[in-house]
Order: C-alpha cells, then sequence, then structure tokens
C-alpha cells in the first residue's frame, strides 16, 4: 500500500489533516486555508464545527458565494456518511457555516496513524461502501462533489466510519459555474479544461484514493481500474453499480455461509427428531426457555424471532445477521407463529430490526405489537407510509428516523409519547395527526421534518419537550392545546415559515425561549389571559395578540 501524500491544494481552499480537541470554547483549530479559519464551537452543551470567511475576504462576493452554494447544498444532504450543515451566517461582519463536529481525523492522517487498517478485506468493503452511500446521496440532488481526495474524507474515532466533508468545489444546478478541483485526484475531463463533468467524475476520484489505499493482495483492485479509465463511458457509469458488485460479493459468502449453516442445521434437526421420536413418550414436552432465538420461513418473509417469555407466549423480532438487504418490498409479520408446537405472538420489534432495509416499501404490523424498540425501523429509506397497530403502547428512541420517504403516519392512541428523535429528517411527511390519548412528544421528535406544514395536537396533550419541532422549515401555523403545561427551550428555530402559535393554555407555561431571531409571527393566547402572558418570563418579549373569538 502506497503512501498517502495529499499535499495539492483545492481551487478554493484546502482542507488540513488532523482536527484537534482542545478546552477553551470558541476554539480555533487549525490555521485553515487562505480563505477561511475554523473553529470548534460549543453551544447549548452540543459542539459543532465552524468555518468563517477571513475578514480580509468578507468583501470579495466571489468567496461568500462559494460559501453560500457549499451551504445550500449541504443542507439538503442527509447521510449517515456526510457531516451535516446547520446554520449560514452571511451578515457584512461574518460568513460561516456551522456544521457537525466530527471527532476524528482525515484519511491521510488515519493511514498514517495506522497503515495496516486496510489490509483487511473487511475494513475496504466497509470503506467504499460508506464513500460510495454518501456520493450516492450528493449524486441523487444533481450535484457533484468534484473535489474528492483523502483530506476531504474523515474516518470517525469511534467505529472508523465515513464522514465526507467540504463541499466548497462541488457542482450544483443552481451555481454551475462555482466549481473546483484538485490536481492529483482531478479526471482528465477536468484537467482538460472542457469541464464536462457528470457521476463519473467523482467516480474517477474514487479509484484514485483506492489506488493509493488499497494493498496489493486486494481483490477490489478490478474496480480500481475501472474507476480509472480514461473515458468516461468505460468507467461505472454510476457508483450504484459500484455498491451492487461490493455488495454482492459480500452477500454471495454471507449465503455460502448460510447455506452451509442450514446443510449443518438440518442434519441436527434430524438427529434430533430421529432421538425425540425413538425416546420413551412422557406427558410432559420439552421447556421452551427465555431468549431462544430462531427462525420462521412460514410466511411470505423470513423473520428472525427471540423468545420474550415462554410462559406469556410472547416474541420480538430481531435483526437478521444478514443486515438491511434481506428484505424488500411489502413486509408482512404475521399475527402468530408457531413454534415447537406452540403458538407465539410477536409483541416486540427489537433494537436495529429493520435498520438499513431501504428496500422495504411497506410493512404490516401484527395486532399484537405491543412495543418499538431504538432505532428499530432507521433508515428504512423507501417506506412511504406507517399504519401502527392499535395495540402498540410504547415507542422508544428514534424508531423512523431517516425514513426520507415517509408521508403518511396513523398514530395510535394507545401510545401515549411520541419518543425522543421519532422522525428525525423524515423530510417527505406533510402532516400528520396526533389523536386524543397523546400525552407527550419528547425532545427532538420532528427534527428537520422539511416538509411539514399541518399537525394536529390532541387535547390530552400536556408537554413538548426541547427542540421537538427544530428546523420545521414548512410549519405555518400550530395550535398548542390549553392541557399543555411544558414547553422545552428551542421548539421552534429554524421554522422559517412559522407565522403563528396559537397557545389555549389559560394559565401561561413555563418557558425560557421557544424561537429564534427570525420568527416574525404572532403568538395568540386567550383574551382573558393576554396580560398574564405579557407579565410572563420568556412571553413578554413576544407579538402577543388575543385570540379571536
Amino acid at each position: 500500500m502506497s503512501k498517502m501524500q495529499d499535499q495539492s491544494e483545492s481551487t478554493f481552499f484546502q482542507t488540513t489533516g488532523h482536527y484537534r480537541e482542545e478546552t477553551a470554547e470558541p476554539l480555533q483549530l487549525h490555521a485553515g486555508s487562505r480563505q477561511h479559519v475554523f473553529y470548534k464551537v460549543c453551544r447549548n452543551g452540543r459542539y459543532y464545527f465552524l468555518k468563517s470567511l477571513r475578514s480580509e475576504y468578507l468583501h470579495q462576493e466571489f468567496y461568500r458565494e462559494v460559501l453560500r452554494k457549499e451551504y445550500e447544498l449541504g443542507s439538503l444532504l442527509h447521510s449517515d456518511y456526510i457531516v451535516s450543515y446547520h446554520e449560514l451566517t452571511d451578515t457584512s461582519d461574518e460568513c460561516s457555516v456551522l456544521m457537525d463536529y466530527v471527532s476524528g481525523t482525515t484519511l491521510d492522517v488515519f493511514v498514517s496513524e495506522q497503515p495496516d487498517y486496510f489490509t483487511h478485506p473487511a475494513h475496504q468493503r466497509k470503506f467504499v461502501q460508506q464513500l460510495c452511500h454518501a456520493l450516492h446521496e450528493i449524486h441523487s440532488h444533481q450535484a457533484l462533489h468534484l473535489d474528492l481526495k483523502p483530506s476531504n474524507i474523515m474516518l470517525t474515532n469511534v467505529n472508523h466510519d465515513v464522514r465526507l466533508i467540504d463541499l466548497g468545489c462541488s457542482y450544483t444546478d443552481a451555481r454551475p459555474d462555482l466549481m473546483g478541483q484538485t490536481d492529483g485526484y482531478a479526471a482528465p475531463e477536468q484537467r482538460d479544461g472542457s469541464y464536462n463533468v457528470d457521476a463519473r467524475t467523482d467516480i474517477y476520484a474514487l479509484g484514485r484514493i483506492l489506488k493509493e489505499l488499497l494493498p496489493s493482495s486486494s481483490n477490489l483492485h478490478p474496480i480500481t481500474r475501472r474507476c480509472l479509465k480514461e473515458r468516461k463511458e468505460e468507467r461505472f457509469q454510476s457508483v450504484s453499480e459500484i455498491l451492487t458488485l461490493i455488495e454482492g460479493k459480500g452477500k454471495s459468502a454471507k449465503m455460502w455461509r448460510m447455506f452451509l449453516t442450514l446443510i449443518i442445521v438440518a442434519i441436527l434437526l434430524a438427529v434430533a427428531a430421529f432421538m425425540l421420536w425413538n425416546k420413551p413418550r412422557k406427558d410432559e414436552t420439552p421447556a421452551i426457555a427465555d431468549g431462544t432465538t430462531f427462525v420462521d420461513t412460514s410466511c411470505q418473509d423470513t423473520l428472525y424471532l427471540r423468545v420474550l417469555s415462554a410462559a406469556d407466549h410472547s416474541l420480538a423480532v430481531v435483526q437478521s445477521p444478514e443486515g438491511g438487504h434481506v428484505y424488500q418490498g411489502d413486509l408482512v409479520m404475521p399475527d402468530s407463529v408457531v413454534f415447537r408446537g406452540e403458538t407465539f405472538f410477536i409483541r416486540e420489534l427489537d433494537q436495529n430490526a429493520f435498520r438499513e432495509c431501504s428496500l422495504i416499501t411497506n410493512i404490516h404490523f401484527p395486532p399484537t405489537l405491543t412495543t418499538i424498540r431504538n432505532s428499530a425501523l432507521r433508515n428504512c429509506y423507501s417506506i412511504t407510509s406507517l399504519h401502527l397497530p392499535p395495540s402498540l403502547t410504547s415507542l422508544l428512541f428514534e424508531p423512523f428516523s431517516s425514513c426520507t420517504a415517509l408521508e403518511f403516519v396513523s398514530w395510535p392512541p394507545s401510545a401515549a409519547e411520541v419518543p425522543r428523535n421519532c422522525f428525525v429528517a423524515c423530510r417527505s411527511m406533510r402532516s400528520i395527526t396526533l389523536p386524543e390519548g397523546v400525552t407527550a412528544i419528547r425532545q427532538d421528535a420532528f427534527v428537520d421534518c422539511i416538509s411539514l406544514q399541518d399537525i394536529s395536537l390532541p387535547t390530552t396533550l400536556q408537554r413538548i419537550d426541547r427542540g421537538a419541532f427544530y428546523n420545521c422549515c414548512s410549519l405555518r401555523r400550530i395550535t398548542l392545546p390549553a392541557n399543555v403545561k411544558v414547553l422545552g427551550e428551542y421548539l421552534f428555530y429554524g421554522c422559517s415559515a412559522l407565522e403563528e402559535i396559537c397557545v389555549l393554555a389559560l394559565v401561561p407555561p413555563s418557558i425560557s425561549v421557544i424561537v429564534d431571531s427570525g420568527f416574525h409571527g404572532v403568538v395568540r393566547v386567550p383574551a382573558a389571559s393576554l396580560e398574564a402572558y405579557r407579565h410572563a418570563p420568556g412571553w413578554s418579549s413576544l407579538s402577543l395578540q388575543p385570540i379571536s373569538q
């Protein structure tokens, strides 16, 4: 494996290799590029990464446009493998973008510190898959990165996951004239000045990185060679083709392992059946232990199950060992399952049960389901609707986070709380009605639901926790029922279209700050309580109007 030498400079700016953590806040991380300076800042107990235009460039509109373009594209992207963009500040005294802080190192530094890491085939496949997923997200928004290189790819300290950074040189339809490149990773169509670029241009840069990164023993070199073809027509036509090839290889090996496992299981079952058949009959049947796992193939979809309680005949659906690609299309869970001659009922979806199952388009829950645990359906990108059963009573952390195609949810009255991070980045959801019986909306429940325009809240609602509707930038009006006693801070931050908040409580709920400085709408309160609101902390600074009779 050759040593990575990424010392070249981008057309617009250059990133350095190692982001150091300090103790002071705000914190300058490094000297930055010629045009930018970088900080690690702390806001409300959370760290962010701030990229700011140097003072001597503030009056040059070109560099402001580059930073605006980077934010516009970054704010549209929702991927676990691309750094998230949160805020653009564009004033006469400052031009900066606020991003998620990533604790890790850039690829070139990582390789120098851990030179043996990419000698493992599993690490090679994981890196290529994650980087391709990041590029696919960019390409799906009619955009190109155009500056893919080791110093623009970070690997996290935890789990060594990819985080793609620095969209400054990218191409977007809205700003086609603000492109850039780095010599050594630029494709032929960039170097010859024609700039006839498309997704295959980023694929070429991917090939350059893999050529430097992979050891001579890697079985991914055929992919590298095809990425590096001089003629675009001879390269992979999309990153989806690369993903299909890599994941197909992984699946083939897994299928062989599963096939051999099934043969062994079949032999063991045959032996067990023979022994049981010849064993003297007893009145008692063999006991089924709690925690027993098994595979059910009796219905349309193979399900992986765990016995919660043999006494109660309850089951949990658990994550497939093959990951998310096992399931596709309509997924139907049965009302009951027969195991060792006894009938069991599905009560829970275990944590991560269907996480990353991006090919599921619809899911049918059994009427016996009571609990959905952490991240059970996270990143199920193709699901458009959810009809939750009336038996459901408990949902835990981020059950439907990043279900980006989700448009409709039927929420049952039996589920009293909308859990923390429940619908984060469900950016296709336009409306939702929470029925009577719901009492709480927990922290960050609807963060980044950028298409949400209408939400109907029940009279039973008592609390809405911190940041529940953060960055719901299409929300125009909302009515808070009379029984709501707790309103968390930053509730409507980033709700740039919000015009009216109607509060029905006669006694002003205790608040600190629920809207940001961009809110110019009105807050309507009961006429009889108008004076009480005007003197209540947090409310007095808002534009208060009585509710029309």
